[in-house]
């Protein structure tokens, strides 16, 4: 070990010659992965930090074609210090001839509990909803437009006209709201009274967003409110998983992103291999000369694997800073082009499994070249060639070992175990159909 390493000390002196296609593979292949964790560690992170605002409260209960009852409404008043209605239906907002779909939500006076809503011109949503002359409203931009109409302008919903106070910019509860039929339109749920839209019949959900004391334990308050209300359609939801659609959405499409940024790993694999095993050749006489002085196989082995070693952490570290730098450089764009917060940040866990995956990758497709090294007789290498022999089985045994420990840590950190074999026996049958 000390002669290896000693060897190996006075190899790198000579610099990086030969492993820049090594050090090209694994630092781009830990960076993609890195990145693509770190982004989705921070949308996770800012729908965590941000579910009571992207809920519209603490907590909801939900109701399908029908308001809460007395019984269902005390309940709550007992438990939260404000709570908010919100009325939630499809309807067509029409101007002359021209109508289009749009999800309409009636909301109260104390909408919303957390956040704001963003309005042009920037008015309070209480003065763009008053009633003057005809009761407010404001609607999307893509609907406004699709209508031809203007703030001030009316249009009709249901039997009632309604006047356009402003334009809606951002709601801060619109990723929680479902599937949508149409751009929103939002209105006082007093307006709805006598617009025939909420008779015998209708389709709508309503929805009661509590404002809950500080230290309410979310988990028993559900427990209490299913036991007391879930055979009756009662749905409940809080800001622990304000949105478990979208977190499963992002959590989906990081773990295949992540899979992806492995399959071009390991076929940058190739070339880390391609690459060391050029290097290999490129120290025939190197070899030689070790060989003819006593140097064991596997004292030359542990010495370039040391090599090996070095250059794989100076790879991962590369592809690690690099892998944070892109998302927070990036990160202005994604925070513009979602419309919830995002929290940017450096996060472990997708640092460490990217580090993972590219120590494994390397070792695995480095394993292979030394190991074969190793078995070569000083004469051979004296003769001008560098081909070895088939690897002893220990090695063999490794490369096995470090390949089942690089899939099974895919399917631990992806989540999605048949998709994450899937892409290793995808990978795995390129890889041998490319040696073939």
């Amino acid at each position: 070990m000390r002669n290896a390493a000693r060897i190996a000390r006075r190899e790198l002196r000579g610099g990086l010659r030969g492993f820049r296609v090594f050090l090209a593979c694994l630092t781009l292949g830990v960076a993609a992965i890195a990145a693509v964790g770190l982004v989705r560690a921070a949308i996770e992170a800012g729908l965590t930090d941000q579910g009571a605002v992207l809920l519209g409260g603490d907590a909801q209960m939900e109701f399908t074609y029908r308001f809460a009852t007395p019984e269902e409404k005390a309940w709550m008043e007992a438990r939260a210090e404000r709570v908010s209605e919100v009325l939630e239906f499809r309807s067509m907002a029409v101007v002359g001839e021209d109508r289009a779909l749009t999800q309409v939500k009636g909301v109260d006076d104390l909408y919303p509990l957390e956040g704001e809503v963003e309005l042009d011109p920037p008015f309070p949503l209480e003065e763009a909803l008053a009633t003057r002359g005809l009761p407010g409203a404001v609607m999307d931009r893509v609907l406004a437009d699709r209508l031809g109409i203007s703030v001030g302008e009316s249009f009709r919903l249901g039997t009632r006209n309604f006047r356009l106070g402003a334009v809606l910019v951002r709601e801060p509860d619109s990723i929680t709201g479902g599937f949508s039929f149409g751009p929103r339109t939002l209105v006082h749920s007093s307006a709805l009274a006598s617009s025939g839209l909420l008779e015998p019949g209708t389709l709508y959900e309503t929805e009661y967003r509590l404002d809950l004391p500080a230290g309410t334990d979310l988990a028993q308050a559900q427990a209490e409110a299913e036991a007391a209300f879930l055979d009756k359609g009662m749905r409940w939801s809080d800001s622990r998983r304000a949105s478990p659609g979208v977190e499963r959405f992002v959590d989906r499409t990081g773990s295949f992103l992540v899979l992806v940024g492995l399959a071009g790993l390991a076929v940058g694999g190739v070339g880390i291999s391609a690459a060391v095993r050029a290097y290999l050749e490129g120290k025939v006489a190197t070899i030689a000369t070790l060989r003819t002085l006593g140097a064991e196989g596997r004292t030359i082995f542990l010495a370039y694997l040391f090599q090996i070693g070095a250059l794989t952490a100076l790879g991962v570290a590369a592809g690690l800073l690099l892998g944070v730098l892109l998302p927070l450089a990036a990160s202005p764009f994604i925070e513009a082009s979602l419309p919830f917060p995002v929290t940017f940040g450096i996060y472990p866990a997708p640092l460490l499994e990217a580090a993972f995956y590219g120590i494994l990758t390397a070792f695995i497709f480095t394993l292979w070249p030394l190991a074969r090294a190793e078995s070569v007789r000083a004469a051979a290498l004296y003769r001008g060639t560098g081909e070895g022999g088939r690897p002893r089985w220990p090695w063999l045994a490794a490369i096995g070992g470090l390949t089942a420990l690089l899939v099974g840590g895919a399917v631990a950190f992806s989540g999605t175990a048949l998709l994450a074999l899937a892409s290793a026996g995808g990978i795995v049958g390129a890889l041998l159909i490319l040696a073939l």
